[in-house]
């Protein structure tokens, strides 16, 4: 890499002082810190300062990347004061709230006449609208600290708090039982998943994190009414992708994927309450819909008895009721027209046995 740029790679952004001079470090990592996060101002504290000899060496990086709106971010350095004051709020040029995970060393942090102290495991909110300070002091025997930040914007956080600027510069204790154990731990898997997500993943990641962290620091009203609704859609959005992606290979089971997700069987099926269509009901058009493409397909599909198998079917005669009930057509007859033939799919509520699409009450037919 070369002294004064970054490397990024599949949307991670990464920054080390390692490629600079000792005397040119803390320098560039003041520099650093500015472009992935917001305007600071950093400044290492004399009487804690045990590093090498040289007073501008300082080993940090940071890598960061974005879910939708919120970028996500780890960073680690040496003991240091980091202020956003009143020049920094002038060149600020977006609005958010960063809430920073500490994961070793530890934090003393201000914001509004408050003072926090975050241990590991623990978390606190900053709003860059207003004047924070940061005192991040390393571990004794690493020498560094280390921390998962995330920028949320304000303004998806102001609906969602009754106070926001009352949750400022409080510590959360992620180690302790309750909510704030769940928004850590949501926090360090979100991070730790997120160059694997696509957008639709990186969208529910996201609105679960901002609901589950607005219930932490004080949900108000609106969080009541709607944030439920929000949690549940993210939710059910990855019940889904997981059940396309296993539908051949895994247990689809209701049982199963509650497991997976670490919800009770109960609260699955409430994921579905209202949507038109049930858990059980959702599986089944997804298999219907995997028959379909691959009858649609160009090339040979085997038997339909194999095909039916494959899609975990009971038998042909179970595909054959279902895939009628959806397309109004055999599989056969449907093999047999091609993609461009003139089986119709029946319109919701023509006839019992239909599978209609999204927000439409399914009436499926029991499996044998």
């Amino acid at each position: 890499m070369q002294p004064g740029r970054h490397v990024e790679e599949a949307g991670v952004r990464y920054w080390t002082t390692d490629d600079r001079p000792a005397r040119e470090q803390f320098s560039y990592w003041r520099e650093v810190i500015c472009e992935a996060f917001t305007p600071l101002a950093a400044e290492r504290p004399r009487v804690r300062h045990a590093g090498p000899a040289d007073p501008g060496a300082i080993r940090s990086w940071v890598r960061a990347t974005r879910l939708t709106a919120t970028n996500c971010a780890e960073v680690s350095s040496a003991t240091q004061l980091i202020t956003h004051g009143r020049d920094e709020i002038r060149r600020t040029t977006t609005d958010h709230v960063f809430v920073n995970l500490q994961v070793s060393g530890h934090c003393v942090g201000t914001q509004a006449g408050r003072r926090c102290v975050v241990e590991p495991g623990g978390f606190a909110l900053f709003d860059t609208t207003r004047e924070y300070g940061l005192e991040f002091v390393a571990d004794d025997d690493t020498q560094d600290w280390r921390c998962v930040s995330f920028r949320v914007p304000r303004a998806q956080l102001v609906p969602l708090v009754a106070d926001l600027d009352g949750a400022t510069a409080v510590t959360h204790d992620g180690a302790a039982p309750g909510i704030a154990r769940v928004v850590a731990s949501t926090m360090l898997a979100t991070w730790n998943a997120v160059d694997t997500f696509d957008p639709a993943a990186a969208a529910a990641a996201e609105t679960a994190f901002t609901t589950l962290l607005a219930a932490a620091t004080g949900g108000s009203e609106e969080l009541r009414d709607t944030g439920r609704e929000h949690l549940d859609a993210g939710l059910r959005a990855a019940v889904n992708r997981h059940l396309a992606a296993h539908l051949r290979t895994g247990d689809t089971s209701a049982a199963a994927v509650a497991a997976r997700f670490g919800i009770s069987v109960r609260k699955l099926h409430q994921l579905y309450e209202g949507t038109g269509r049930s858990f059980a009901r959702t599986v089944m058009a997804l298999r219907v819909d995997g028959c379909t493409r691959e009858l649609g397909a160009p090339g040979p599909t085997g038997t339909l008895t194999e095909l039916a198998a494959r899609w975990g079917f009971a038998d042909l005669s179970h595909l054959n009721r279902v895939f009628r009930a959806r397309h109004g057509c055999l599989p056969s007859e449907f093999r047999d027209r091609g993609p461009a033939g003139s089986c119709t799919p029946v319109p919701a509520g023509v006839r019992a046995g239909s599978i209609p699409g999204p927000g439409v009450p399914a009436t499926l037919p029991p499996s044998p």
